[in-house]
């Protein structure tokens, strides 16, 4: 273990040097100092400890680049890589691809329905299928509150559940925090899957992806990673991998554990306040403000929620990894406020970006960002560009624009 002492014209830098094995020589990078963000570069060596992952803690500067390749799949032909890379996040490793792990031999276990989810998603979206049909006939406000809380809500997955408490991509100060655990209850993902919940499954989705122990395993179909997974019962191999995750972190959070606790009275108040405002605030009819700001705006969140474990796992292109399922979809990035360039995602799960173009078709990065000009945010990890380019070069499929 080395450590590197650099100062800077605005404050002390510390370097830590995290040693790790690889039988691939990395490129040399260069390493330098941005007026915005701390950068670094993963350093080449010809020793037996092999490459160097460098990360930068700064005290004055709320973003950390970071060049650490996640994961090598090896292609027939090539070279044998490492699967697995030093993670430079020491407080969280718990989505990092576990490449160790195989799936069982033997017939798959019979399907347990739980038909409690059946019903209430049917009744959701025949009750949107009759909201569409109102919306011809609804008030202009109607709709647009709809789409605000919507934002509202998505960011409380996206900005909150995924890239806050799921992969621990940037930190929060309590205001912040507050208003995501609101805005994650008012999404309302299902009865049982709050920011804990949702936070343990996605991070078995990482770690085990493709798998049985992938709560939305793609290659069970689009019907299943999309929806199906939520009517019925978790595979054994789910439970018994997601429960030995380390949710230390989580559990130690009150604010994640107070939502987790009040989560199914909280959901049915919130449920029922989207109906209510149209009909007391504008006067929108009871039958409009139920079925089209209630239940077909709540049908349009979860589906574009869902399109990023089922589409973007599915349709698109891998420019980063071609060894893993996750797929780059801009389509999908516009329906979930930037989560749809997975392939991304899934080779760098600790930039907090979850992308490569930052504001590109990305709101959630914008959103972040500005929460940071405000203060509320720091602490941002990304990956530096020469790391994103090495592992493009590696493992991509050849669709990048710089290939």
């Amino acid at each position: 273990m080395k450590h590197i002492w650099a100062n800077t014209r605005h404050s002390q830098q510390v370097q830590l040097c995290i040693p790790f094995k690889s039988r691939v020589r990395k490129e040399p990078r260069r390493a330098g100092w941005s007026d915005d963000t701390c950068t670094v570069s993963q350093a080449s060596q010809e020793q037996d400890d092999g490459p160097l992952a460098t990360r930068v803690i700064s005290s004055k500067r709320s973003t950390t680049t970071i060049t650490n390749p996640h994961s090598w799949r090896q292609q027939d032909g090539e070279e044998e890589m490492p699967l697995q890379a030093e993670d430079i996040r020491p407080e969280m490793r718990e989505d990092i691809y576990d490449p160790t792990y195989q799936d069982e031999e033997g017939p798959p276990p019979k399907l347990e329905y739980v038909w409690r989810n059946i019903i209430l998603m049917a009744l959701l979206h025949v009750g949107a299928l009759c909201g569409i049909t109102l919306v011809p006939s609804c008030k202009v406000y109607t709709c647009l509150f709809g789409v605000f809380y919507n934002m509202v809500a998505g960011l409380g997955i996206t900005a909150g559940a995924h890239r806050l408490w799921s992969h621990r991509t940037y930190k929060a100060h309590l205001p912040l925090r507050i208003f995501l655990i609101i805005a994650n209850t008012m999404a309302f993902q299902a009865l049982d899957n709050d920011v804990y919940e949702w936070a343990r499954d996605h991070r078995a989705h990482h770690k085990f992806s493709e798998t049985h122990a992938d709560p939305h395993n793609s290659r069970r179909g689009f019907f299943f990673s999309h929806v199906g997974w939520l009517l019925v019962r978790k595979h054994p191999a789910v439970k018994e991998k997601g429960g030995k995750l380390d949710m230390s972190d989580l559990k130690a959070e009150k604010l994640v554990m107070f939502q987790r606790r009040c989560y199914k009275p909280a959901v049915t108040l919130i449920f029922i306040l989207p109906t209510l405002v149209p009909w007391h605030f504008w006067g929108e009819t009871f039958r409009h403000s139920l079925l089209i700001s209630t239940f077909l705006r709540h049908v349009i969140l979860l589906n574009f929620t869902w399109l990023v474990n089922s589409a973007a796992h599915l349709y698109g292109l891998r420019p980063y990894d071609r060894g893993i399922g996750a797929r780059e979809n801009p389509l999908v990035s516009l329906a979930s406020l930037g989560e749809g360039f997975h392939n991304y995602h899934h080779a760098f799960p600790y930039d907090y970006s979850v992308s490569e173009y930052r504001w590109h078709i990305n709101f959630t990065t914008f959103f972040i960002d500005c929460m940071a000009a405000l203060g509320l945010a720091y602490d941002r990890k990304r990956v530096s560009k020469a790391a994103v380019l090495a592992r493009i070069k590696r493992t991509g499929d050849g669709s990048h624009k710089s290939s």
